[in-house]
C-alpha cells in the first residue's frame, strides 16, 4: 500500500470492499487508542454483551468449549432472560459447521479483549520514547498464556477459525494481523517504514498460529513446551530473518492443518 493511497484511506476518500480493518504500514498513534468499544465489537465493555461473553469465557468455555452451551448456562447463571442469547451475535452469520451466530461472537470477542487486554497497561508514553516496553517475546508467550485456561479446546476454536468464509474474512484473519501488528508496536522490536513492514508481521502472525496449533496439541505440564516452542520459532523468525522465507510455508502449513482439523470434527458430527 502506497503512503498516498494509505492517507486517503485514513481520510474516507477511499472505501474497502469488506470489513477488514486498515492500517497504514508505519506506526499512527491514533491506530492504537484504547477505547470503550473495541474494533470490530459493537457494544461497549461494560455493556449486557459483554458481561455474559466475559463470564462465559470465564466460567464455561474451559469445560464446554466455544459452544452455545456454554453461553446458555452463563445466560442461566447470571439469571438473565434466555432470549438474550438470539441478540448476542446479530451481526454474523451461521458458519459452515452451523454454530450460531451467538457462538462466533463469543469467538470474537475472545480475540479481541484478548488483543487489548494484552497491551492496556503499557503507557502511550513508554511508546513515544521506547522507554520501558516488553520484548516481542515476552508478549508472544503472554499471549499464549492467556489462553492456557481454555487449553482444552483450541483444536475445537481453530476448526471454527479456520472454515472458510465471510467470518474468516472479517474478523480471524483481521484479528490474527492487528494482534501481530499490536505486539511489534508495543514491543521494543524495531520497526520498519517498508515492505519489511508486511513480511514482519507476516512472520510474528506465522509463528503465533503455529504456536497455538502446538499448544492445540500439547500435554506438557502448564504448556511448557509450547512456550519453548514460541520462544526458538519466534528466534527463527525474527533474529535469523527467516520472516521473509515464511509466506509459502505459513499458507501450506495453515491449510494442511487446517483441513485435518476440519476432517476431525466432520468425523465426530
Amino acid at each position: 500500500m502506497s503512503r498516498l493511497i494509505a492517507k486517503k484511506l485514513l481520510q474516507g476518500k477511499i472505501t474497502t470492499p469488506s470489513k477488514i480493518c486498515v492500517r497504514s504500514y508505519h506506526p499512527i498513534a491514533k491506530d492504537y487508542i484504547k477505547p470503550i468499544t473495541i474494533e470490530p465489537l459493537t457494544y461497549t465493555t461494560d455493556s449486557l454483551q459483554s458481561k455474559v461473553l466475559g463470564h462465559c469465557l470465564a466460567n464455561n468455555v474451559p469445560k464446554h468449549g466455544f459452544k452455545e452451551k456454554a453461553i446458555v448456562q452463563s445466560i442461566n447463571q447470571l439469571g438473565l432472560s434466555p432470549s438474550l442469547i438470539s441478540v448476542l451475535g446479530s451481526s454474523n452469520s451461521p458458519s459452515f459447521f452451523h454454530s450460531s451466530p451467538a457462538v462466533l461472537e463469543l469467538i470474537k470477542y475472545h480475540l479481541v479483549t484478548k488483543r487489548h487486554e494484552l497491551t492496556k497497561d503499557i503507557p502511550q508514553d513508554n511508546i513515544d520514547h521506547n522507554n520501558g516496553l516488553p520484548s516481542l517475546e515476552e508478549l508472544m508467550i503472554k499471549r499464549l498464556q492467556m489462553d492456557i485456561p481454555v487449553g482444552g479446546q483450541l483444536t475445537d476454536l481453530f476448526a471454527q477459525l479456520s472454515i472458510p468464509s465471510q467470518y474468516l474474512m472479517d474478523t480471524a484473519l483481521p484479528e490474527l494481523f492487528n494482534l501481530a501488528d499490536d505486539m511489534i508496536y508495543f514491543s521494543n522490536e524495531k520497526d520498519h517504514f517498508d515492505m519489511a513492514w508486511y513480511t514482519k508481521r507476516l512472520g510474528v502472525s506465522f509463528t503465533y498460529v503455529t504456536s497455538k496449533l502446538f499448544m492445540a496439541q500439547d500435554k506438557s505440564p502448564n504448556f511448557s513446551e509450547t512456550m519453548q516452542f514460541a520462544h526458538d520459532k519466534l528466534y527463527n523468525v525474527m533474529k535469523l530473518g527467516d520472516y521473509y522465507n515464511n509466506a509459502e510455508e505459513f499458507a501450506w502449513y495453515t491449510l494442511m492443518v487446517s483441513t485435518n482439523l476440519i476432517k476431525s470434527q466432520l468425523a465426530r458430527k
